[in-house]
C-alpha cells in the first residue's frame, strides 16, 4: 500500500486532491504490475479514440487520440488521457496525466503516434513525450500544451 502511495506521488498526484473513482483508477494503474511489452516507459503506439469509451461521460474528445478530463482533475488541473496496447477488447491500457506534463513533438513517420513515458534519475515523471504528424497536432492542439 505505501509503495503504490508512493508510486502516485512519483506521478503527481495527491490522494487528496484525487475524486474516489479517479484515485481507484490511479492506484490500480500504478499498483499493478505492467507487462514489459507495453510499459510506459516504452514508446507505445496510441489506439484511436471511441464515442463512449471515456473514463468518465463529461470528458472531451480531442483529436484522434487523446481525451481531456475535468472530472479527474489534480488540484484543479485538467487531466489528459490516451489508451495504447493490445487493441484486443479488454486487453489495453491507459495512460492518465495531468496536462502540463505532455510535450508533443513533430515527426511525420509516426502514424498513429506513438507515447512515452520520460523519468527523471528519481523516478518522478518529467514528461509524457507524444510523437505525431503535423496533421495530428493541428487537430489535438486544444489539449497539448505548447
Amino acid at each position: 500500500m505505501r509503495r503504490c502511495h508512493a508510486t502516485l506521488k512519483k506521478m503527481g498526484f495527491s490522494c487528496r486532491s484525487l475524486p474516489p473513482l479517479g484515485l481507484l483508477l490511479l492506484f490500480s494503474a500504478a499498483c499493478f504490475a505492467q507487462s514489459d511489452d507495453y510499459a510506459p516507459e516504452k514508446e507505445n503506439v496510441l489506439l484511436k479514440t471511441r464515442a463512449g469509451k471515456q473514463l468518465f461521460k463529461e470528458d472531451v474528445q480531442c483529436g484522434n487520440y487523446f481525451w481531456i478530463s475535468v472530472k479527474a482533475a489534480v488540484d484543479g488541473a485538467p487531466v489528459l488521457y490516451y489508451f495504447y496496447g493490445d487493441p484486443a477488447f479488454g486487453k489495453n491500457k491507459v495512460g492518465l496525466y495531468r496536462q502540463d506534463l505532455y510535450h508533443a513533438v513533430v515527426a511525420d513517420q509516426k502514424d498513429p503516434p506513438t507515447v512515452q513515458v520520460i523519468r527523471a534519475r528519481e523516478g518522478n515523471i518529467r514528461e509524457v513525450r507524444v510523437r505525431l504528424t503535423t496533421a495530428e497536432l493541428a487537430s489535438s492542439k486544444g489539449c497539448l500544451p505548447d
